[in-house]
């Protein structure tokens, strides 16, 4: 799925709306462990994956700790860093080969004023993430490793396979022994 499809499923643009949202959208192709954004960079684009998977993820008393994961067909972004214009104390890594579509948050932004479909795009697209920042937040809070797990599995499936055990281990706030017993059915 491309971003263009993706955005039509969460709320359709007009014909004029998408053409100019087109003009404003790059495609390319990088090669796993490219770098989408470094710690204390500011971040100016947003980002979907075409094909391929990333990870944001932040150093936290010198470990790398995974904060978000994203494969074929989703949105990656440092959001904080790019509502606020600050630098940002994530990164976002590619896990595989990928391709990937961006565009500019501040062409997205005059895009908006400009038009009100693509304004309403943009706000469905951050209650979206804001739900999924919720989510995760009451995944980590009521859920057992063990189920955070079997949600990542059946949201992901196969993720094991294309994703390090040790990033997802991280992004369920658990160990890789832990993660290895988890998956062996041994809790």
């Amino acid at each position: 799925m491309d971003i263009f499809t993706a955005i039509t499923h969460v709320s359709p643009l007009s014909a004029t709306s998408m053409e100019e949202f087109k003009d404003i959208v790059q495609q390319n192709e990088y090669a796993k462990g490219h770098s989408l954004l470094d710690l204390w960079q500011v971040d100016r684009h947003f980002h979907f994956i075409v094909k391929g998977s990333g990870r944001v993820y932040y150093l936290r008393n010198g470990n790398d700790v995974t904060d978000y994961i994203a494969m074929d067909g989703q949105f990656i972004g440092g959001l904080e860093s790019l509502f606020t214009h600050q630098p940002s104390h994530k990164a976002i890594e590619l896990m595989e080969d990928s391709v990937v579509q961006s565009f500019s948050f501040e062409k997205f932004e005059a895009l908006c004023t400009k038009h009100h479909d693509v304004e309403r795009l943009g706000r469905k697209m951050a209650t979206f993430a804001f739900l999924e920042g919720q989510r995760r937040i009451e995944a980590i809070r009521f859920l057992s490793a063990a189920e955070r797990y079997a949600e990542l599995e059946k949201k992901y499936p196969g993720i094991s396979n294309r994703i390090p055990l040790k990033h997802i281990a991280s992004y369920l706030g658990t160990t890789q022994v832990s993660l290895s017993r988890i998956r062996g059915g041994v809790q």
